[in-house]
């Protein structure tokens, strides 16, 4: 929609009558749920990591005004068998926090697909704060594997997921790690959050 023609839909949306926008509602929230069962949680966490290429890295700051904070910072990454890795250099805030304490947090959310009802492409209707606009945060211990066995396995799913990075500068200290997880959270549907063991996550069932 152009500009003015978003204005006029949300004025006549809020114009709607309270049972018109409560049919919305529950159409658009029958479409997410719909989309992907959303009961095996560990196999829908596997989903999600699969289907974003990105999400927010939250470490504890090393940087000399906030020393000892949280700080978050948007990271790429590909997986591969459910093992997320990412493309980072020393230069980086999170590497440098990363360096004094490898415990990190992986937050993602199906915002990122703007593709969602859930998530508010349908006004007045979802919120990326919405339990149906499903978000993931994952716990775990930041590890290098470069030289390992692992590093051309994850190299080629990164390059494959995000293309541009063969192009990035080579002077810029550029490694391969990944996320050794030790604790996965999960929201995906209303009534509390699940909590998923790495074991449940990388068989990809709850095993219910």
């Amino acid at each position: 929609l152009r500009p003015n023609q978003k204005g006029e839909f949300l004025h006549h949306f809020a114009s709607l009558s309270h049972t018109m926008r409560a049919v919305i509602f529950a159409l658009a929230l029958a479409l997410a749920v719909a989309n992907g069962d959303r009961s095996d949680k560990a196999a829908y966490a596997r989903d999600m990591v699969s289907s974003l290429d990105w999400g927010v890295m939250s470490t504890i700051s090393t940087a000399s005004d906030t020393t000892g904070a949280p700080f978050g910072n948007p990271q790429s990454h590909a997986d591969v068998n459910g093992v997320i890795y990412y493309y980072v250099s020393d230069l980086d805030q999170s590497m440098l926090d990363v360096a004094a304490n490898n415990q990190v947090g992986y937050t993602l959310s199906n915002a990122e697909k703007l593709s969602s009802a859930a998530c508010g492409t349908i006004p007045y209707v979802g919120d990326e704060e919405s339990p149906l606009c499903s978000r993931l945060s994952i716990t775990g211990n930041f590890v290098n594997i470069s030289g390992t066995d692992e590093e051309e396995q994850a190299l080629d799913a990164l390059f494959s997921k995000h293309p541009a990075m063969k192009n990035w500068p080579a002077d810029h200290s550029w490694f391969v790690g990944k996320l050794d997880i030790t604790q996965l959270w999960e929201i995906n549907i209303f009534g509390g959050a699940s909590h998923i063991t790495p074991e449940q996550y990388y068989a990809g069932t709850d095993g219910n």
